[in-house]
């Protein structure tokens, strides 16, 4: 009797043994996401086609700061939301016509407006080495930039060698004003503890556009990434 239950015994658990199998299944978007995240890649998207009832110069613009204050502003790119025929000489537009239309892009005979730009996407991209740091700037049917943002270096009590820890931060976005700077993302570096000998970048999620979050009195450099809307007249 023994025999025949530890033969059973075996036999259960051979078979809840074989019941258990890895399986391949395809990676999700959400995954590649994370791998992309862990190796410094980070995209930000955002949706500008609610301002598509007005043509809008747009001009992406990055502010360098340090230690709080504000020491450098540039205009990285301008853009129109909207590409219109009449922004043409009238002499040239039945040439422009032919090849806006040979490229299959759909044109408005009504209001002339052929390109739209409904959102624009901000990548943070390692540029293989630690000092610096690469964004690219796609706005879809459009322009591509690439700017590259020089990094400063920490370091510790015990040691003399630099140290690159950078991180990104929303601004929180309440209200649309023409002619005035929206901040969009804060690239910041952390600040060195030295209390707990450790790196921190801790605090608000979301960065107030009056600049008034805690978080930014800590950061010892960091970088904002913007817009600009002015109305075409």
């Amino acid at each position: 009797m023994k025999k025949i239950f530890i033969t059973f015994c075996v036999l259960v658990l051979s078979c809840a043994a074989f019941g258990q199998q890895i399986k391949s299944k395809n990676a999700e978007l959400e995954d590649l996401i994370t791998l992309l995240n862990f190796a410094g890649y980070e995209l930000f998207s955002f949706d500008i086609s609610e301002m598509l009832n007005e043509q809008y110069d747009i001009t992406i613009v990055q502010k360098e700061f340090l230690a709080g204050k504000e020491i450098e502003s540039s205009d990285i790119d301008t853009i129109s939301n909207m590409m219109l025929l009449t922004d043409f000489p009238e002499s040239s537009r039945q040439e422009v016509l032919q090849d806006i239309l040979e490229i299959g892009l759909d044109f408005d005979h009504k209001t002339q407006v052929f390109a739209k730009v409904e959102k624009i996407n901000f990548g943070f991209i390692p540029s293989g080495n630690d000092s610096t740091k690469f964004i690219l700037i796609d706005v879809p049917v459009r322009n591509k930039n690439r700017v590259t943002l020089k990094l400063r270096g920490l370091t510790t009590n015990d040691s003399n060698k630099m140290l690159f820890y950078y991180h990104t931060r929303l601004f929180k976005i309440s209200i649309f004003k023409e002619d005035e700077f929206i901040p969009l993302i804060l690239f910041g570096s952390a600040w060195y503890d030295e209390r707990f000998n450790i790196f921190r970048f801790c605090g608000e999620r979301e960065i107030d556009p009056d600049m008034s979050s805690e978080i930014l009195k800590d950061i010892p450099h960091h970088y904002v990434v913007g817009v600009k809307f002015v109305k075409r007249q």
